[in-house]
């Protein structure tokens, strides 16, 4: 019988998301991780699965959080040019 191996989860220090550790990441682990949400690049070392040392080795929040915004406003400029053109 196969039994997967349930993948390690932790939540950014940056934006607070969770990163679903890759699966070559075991219980016991040293090195850089990037987080898929903010583009954070973080250091991380794991001792049987639990957090030893997280740190942020460069911090893209502030970055993500303008394009979060900037993305809002698109859609809320898309949003009242359709409303516009539809009169209401």
């Amino acid at each position: 019988m196969v039994t997967k191996r349930r993948r390690i989860e932790i939540p950014c220090i940056m934006c607070s998301n969770r990163i679903k550790l890759p699966e070559y990441i075991g219980e016991d682990y040293s090195g850089d991780l990037l987080c898929n949400t903010c583009m954070s690049l973080l250091r991380i070392k794991l001792d049987k699965r639990e957090v030893k040392e997280f740190r942020v080795l460069e911090d893209r929040f502030r970055e993500w959080k303008g394009f979060e915004k900037l993305r809002q406003l698109r859609e809320m400029a898309a949003k009242a040019s359709t409303e516009l053109k539809n009169g209401n």
